[in-house]
């Protein structure tokens, strides 16, 4: 392994205090950065029938000696700076598919509200692992920010089914499942499992009306779809406080998702500047309310 490989993944702000080098430390195992390899290994994800076939006779013939099927991949740098697909691009396991880009953006962001004192709670749509909700909690500990919760809003049993007009990506119903025992027990492994954590199980359009949420200062949507990215809007973005961050996980690189942004800032004419932050995310300002 080359030494300088892991000093090249940066983290900002470089760290200075002993917060910014817990928050350092926590990006960097979020992602697996930490453990970052020049050759990844990861287990094979067949896809087709033929292929799940195939691949369950060779294990079987594997399996009594003791043998097992990977795949080893070449690791860049950009495999924990950008977003990515953690099981092709990183060490399996990882609690987040973001890179160290959108986790400093939202250290940034948590920063800045909470120092403008910005009114309201802090939420992510659709978590996955809950990499990034693990994150925001920790920059609220580092912070000392107790009066500001966390919601881990998902259905924990994957997409709901996609409409077909709307969607074309050819997302499947139920992908991305991650239980939420799953995800409490990795806010427990790093012991930011505490009373500041919400969690909201259920599809969004049947949860976010009545979730009794009052105000947020920071809202994170990576809903997939148009229908859900477009369900979260109008739930809530009239609840998020002027001076707070709009979040876009998808907005880049899923075409309905940036459909249904875009829909809605025109039909309640946003101008706020959108601004990147990776290959992938893109945020804004709210500096006036509409609603």
């Amino acid at each position: 392994m080359r030494n300088d490989f892991l000093s090249v993944i940066e983290t900002h702000p470089l760290p200075e205090t002993s917060a910014d080098l817990y928050l350092d430390l926590l990006k960097r195992c979020l992602t697996r950065a930490l453990f970052a390899k020049e050759v990844v290994r990861s287990t094979i994800d067949p896809g087709r029938l033929y292929l799940r076939l195939l691949n369950k006779a060779l294990l079987a013939m594997l399996t009594p000696l003791n043998l097992e099927l990977v795949h080893l991949k070449q690791s860049g740098i950009g495999d924990y700076i950008e977003s990515a697909h953690a099981g092709r691009t990183r060490m399996e396991g990882a609690e987040t598919m973001l890179g160290i880009k959108q986790l400093d953006q939202m250290q940034a962001c948590i920063t800045d509200i909470v120092r403008r004192n910005v009114p309201g709670d802090i939420l992510e749509a659709g978590v996955w692992r809950g990499g990034m909700t693990i994150f925001m909690r920790g920059v609220l500990k580092a912070m000392g920010a107790r009066q500001r919760r966390v919601w881990v809003v998902d259905s924990f049993e994957g997409l709901p089914d996609p409409e077909k007009s709307f969607d074309s990506f050819g997302w499947k119903k139920g992908a991305m499942a991650v239980s939420l025992d799953q995800v409490r027990s990795n806010f427990l492994r790093y012991g930011l499992l505490d009373e500041q954590v919400v969690f909201l199980k259920g599809f969004f359009n049947d949860t976010l009306p009545d979730a009794g949420i009052a105000a947020l200062s920071v809202l994170r949507v990576d809903a997939d779809l148009y229908e859900s990215t477009r369900d979260v809007l109008n739930h809530l973005y009239p609840k998020l406080s002027v001076g707070g961050y709009a979040i876009f996980d998808d907005y880049q690189n899923l075409k309905d998702c940036q459909r249904a942004i875009d829909e809605y800032r025109l039909e309640h004419r946003i101008e706020d500047p959108i601004v990147k932050i990776d290959r992938r995310a893109v945020c804004w300002v709210k500096t006036e309310s509409k609603f």
